[in-house]
This record gives C-alpha cells, structure tokens and sequence, in this order.
C-alpha cells in the first residue's frame, strides 16, 4: 500500500514523454478524497483522490516539444515538480529477450551508433525484472526514464533504441520507449488472471505460486540444487594440471558428441597452442570465440582473461598489454555442459585480433575431460509463470497514453505452440481493454530464422509464426516478416535495426 502523501508513479518523473494529441492521461497518489491540482503546458486539472487515494486526470491537446515542468499540489500543501517533461509520441516495447537484448551486444555490428552525440529528445523508460503474483502492482518496484546519451546508449534495448531512432526521424517530435521485457519470458506470464480464465492449467499453475510458502520454497530450492551441482564439478574437476591424464584432439568449433562425448555433462578442458608474431607481442588484442554450451572460463598463457556463466552471449574477451609474446602462445578454456548439448559453436568467428593482424583459432585442439556428472537439475523460472510480469512489470504501465506497442515474442511457447494465437489475441484484446484503447496500433514482430537448438521443434516454431500471423484478425495489427533476419546458429541475432 502507497503512503498517503502526494505521489506519482515513477513514469510520470524527470525525463518522462507524455503522448501528444486529444487527451493524455495522468494519475497519482494521495491521502483518501483529497483534491489535487495539476499543471502542464498552461493547462490546470483538477482531481479528487477516491477512497483508496487514487486520483486521475487527462490534458487535451498537449503540443509536442519540451522540455517542461509537470507541477502537482496537493490540498494539504504538499507539491511536486517534475521537470524535463518532454511531449511526443510514446511506444511500449515488451516481450523476452530479443527485445530485451542491449545495444552493448550489438556494439560489433553498429560501432557508428556509439559515435553519434548524445539525443535528448530520444527517451527510453527500463523497468527492473520483477515478479507479483498476488495482484497488479499500483507503481513499478525499479524503474526510470534515461535520456540517449553516449554514456546510457550500451544500457538500451536495441530493438527499442533502433525503433526510437526511426520514430524519432520520422514524426520530427520527442519519442518516449517503454520498455518491459525479460528473456525466457512466455506470453502467459504478460497477460492477467482475467484474460486467461479460458487456460484453467495457467489459473492451476498461478494458484500454486500465489502461496508464499511454495514460492520461497521453490526459490530455496533453485539456489541449492544449482550451486551444490557446480560445487560438485568443482570438487571433481582434475584442474589445470593433471598429467595423469592424456590429451586427446578434437576440431573446433564442433559439437562435443562428435569427440564421442554424447550427452556429456560436466567439465572438459580445451587448449590450443598458437603463434604470435614479433609485430603482434606485447600488444593489446581481442580475443572472439564465438558461442560456447553452455558456460566457460578462458586463460591466455596461464592468465584468466573472461568467462561467460551461459550459452547465449558472445565470448568477446580483452587480451591486456604484456600479455600475448613472441612465439608460441596457449589458450586454455575449461567449458561446463550442463544440458549435454555442448558444443563450440560452429559459423562463428573463432580468432584473435589486433586493428592490422588476426590469428585465427579454427583447427584443430587438444581436449580433456575434467569432470562428469549428472544432468544439471532443472531450474524453476518463477518469473515466467502466468501474470507474474504482468502484475509485476506491465500493470503500473497502466494506463499511461500510449501511441503503440511492439511485441516481440514467442521463443518460450514452443511447447504449445497451438495455443500461442490464441493466448496472443486474449492479450492484446485485455491489454486495449485495460489501456482504455480499443483500436491501440499493436505490432507484432514474426519469430526470425533459428535453427540449431530445434532439432525437434523446427515444426513448433513455424506454427508460432502462423499463429502469430492469426493476430492480424484484429483491427489495427500488423505482423512483421522477419525470417530472413536470424541466424540459423543464434537464438539473438545481430540485425537488430532491420526488425
């Protein structure tokens, strides 16, 4: 429960966009029945506070531009200044990890943008992962508005920062990215209890982990079960030495089953002995080996230089100066496989660089095994469960004025995929029930190419993208084609502009 003092919600706060156009609503906190002014562009509302101390207001016709001060008073005496308020037009970017991903892992393929002079008038709102099952929150947990700056621009979404940039260019007015994502996330878990009334297996679900004794429990247990699984891999791992044991080689990249190390879980170690000329010694370097299944640690001649504690991001490692000698050199990794997957993986620039000179690492290296083990146990993602982010992350979105939304999602439901069209439809239908927007543009980014990891549901993720199609049944939907923007070998790919 909010205090009942003069409060607004942390979208409302220095640095906001507000929509432009007939009417933008505004709303906030109070004691219970209290009147509340408040000011912006000339215009003056007032607003009484209902019994809970909610109070809400609109403005007709704000004009584009900023930036200005937002003032609220409060009959008691209590006021508020919001100041760099910007009025433009407002976009909601949410879904799991590909509109998540940040412009520090694309950085490699669009180093001009982090060239580009800080732009004010492009402004992107972050909420912080977090879960409620209980209910919609009343005002995000952590969250803030952050203007693009050289300093802020690796921090931001890349879909939501590329489509700002567009919007920006295109409607010549301030523009306002709401972005509410989190990686692994499935639709159910961005929609609410009423919408998925239908889903009596999500309402049986949700039920389960609205007791706060499973809940704590269940997150005990994730703690646990993982880290005594890494702590027995530590404890049985032969380490860097261990001339007992004999070297054997192996190709890379490749997938570890083809060394005959088939559904293998637990340690292997890698090295490669390569040679670095006098021109090249001594120097700083950059060391790229691709993607890894599932986590590693990486040492040059001896140093750690980088790890990377799961599959998905790049291995992009700094080599300090000093480090790299003339002659032979040796890397050395040690990759943990927890899924019996694991692979180095293939189409991958596997090298290491300076601006004039490049070694490449591809061939052939010598391999180990470290230490076997079972499986590691499952890990129960409590955030992906149904209305968790929906309560949590989305609702105190609600109803701030929108322009549009973006949804880029579907990767997670790809064990049900005949179910996605119509969980998708529910959720944008509630969504513009909720906002108050019955015609809200809502656009709907297609699952891209992807490949490696669906040996078995290459069929699960076409249905996706049919289903996902099936929302253009809605008035003012669209569904963009993006097929030919993955990566075949890459759950994140790079093309982040084109989407």
């Amino acid at each position: 429960m909010l205090e009942a003092k003069l409060q607004l919600p942390k979208l409302f706060s220095d640095g906001c966009v507000l929509q432009q156009g007939e009417e933008t609503r505004i709303w906030g906190f109070s004691a219970p029945l209290e009147e509340v002014r408040i000011e912006l562009q000339g215009q003056k509302l007032v607003c009484t506070a209902d019994g809970e101390g909610r109070w809400q207001g609109q403005f007709a016709h704000l004009l584009p531009g900023g930036p200005f001060v937002l003032k609220a008073w409060a009959k008691q005496g209590e006021e508020i200044a919001v100041r760099d308020v910007y009025v433009g037009e407002v976009f909601l970017c949410c879904g799991q990890s590909n509109i998540e991903l940040p412009m520090n892992r694309v950085k490699d393929r669009y180093p001009e943008e982090f060239q580009r002079p800080g732009e004010p008038l492009l402004r992107i709102y972050k909420i912080k992962e977090h879960y409620e099952f209980q209910g919609p929150l009343k005002d995000h947990v952590e969250a803030g508005w952050k203007g693009c700056s050289p300093e802020a621009l690796g921090d931001f979404s890349a879909v939501s920062y590329f489509l700002g940039r567009f919007l920006l260019e295109e409607r010549k007015a301030p523009i306002g990215v709401i972005n509410a994502s989190l990686g692994g996330s499935a639709v159910e878990a961005w929609m609410a209890k009423e919408a998925l009334l239908p889903y009596p297996q999500a309402l049986k679900t949700l039920e389960k982990y609205q007791n706060e004794e499973f809940l704590q429990k269940t997150l005990e247990n994730n703690e646990k079960f993982q880290q005594a699984w890494y702590d027995n891999i530590e404890k049985q791992d032969i380490g860097w030495e261990a001339p007992e044991v004999p070297w054997k080689e192996i190709r890379l990249p490749g997938y570890l089953k083809d060394a005959g190390l088939s559904d293998f879980c637990g340690s292997v170690w890698f090295k490669k002995r390569f040679f670095v000329p006098e021109s090249m010694a001594g120097k700083e370097a950059k060391l790229w080996l691709g993607t890894m299944v599932d986590s590693d640690k990486t040492y040059v001649n001896g140093i750690f230089v980088g790890e990377t504690t799961y599959q998905y991001p790049p291995r992009k490692y700094e080599i300090p100066a000093g480090l790299l000698k003339s002659g032979e050199n040796e890397i050395r990794i040690r990759l943990i496989c927890d899924n019996g997957r694991g692979r180095v993986t293939p189409g991958k620039a596997y090298e290491l660089f300076t601006e004039n000179e490049r070694i490449s690492l591809e061939g052939v290296w010598e391999y180990r095994v470290g230490s076997i083990c079972s499986a590691k146990p499952e890990y129960d993602f409590v955030t992906r469960k149904p209305t968790a982010l929906y309560n949590g992350m989305l609702s105190p979105c609600i109803p701030y004025t929108l322009k549009g939304a973006v949804w880029y999602q579907g990767e997670s439901n790809d064990e049900r995929p005949d179910s996605y069209g119509d969980l998708l439809r529910r959720m944008i239908s509630h969504w513009r029930e909720q906002w108050g927007q019955k015609r809200l543009p809502f656009v709907v980014a297609q699952l891209p190419k992807f490949d490696i990891d669906l040996t078995n549901k290459k069929e699960a993720w076409a249905k996706i993208r049919e289903q996902q199609a099936g929302a253009l049944v809605l008035p003012d939907v669209a569904v963009t084609v993006n097929l030919d923007l993955g990566e075949s070998n890459d759950l994140h790919p790079l093309d982040k502009k084109d989407v």
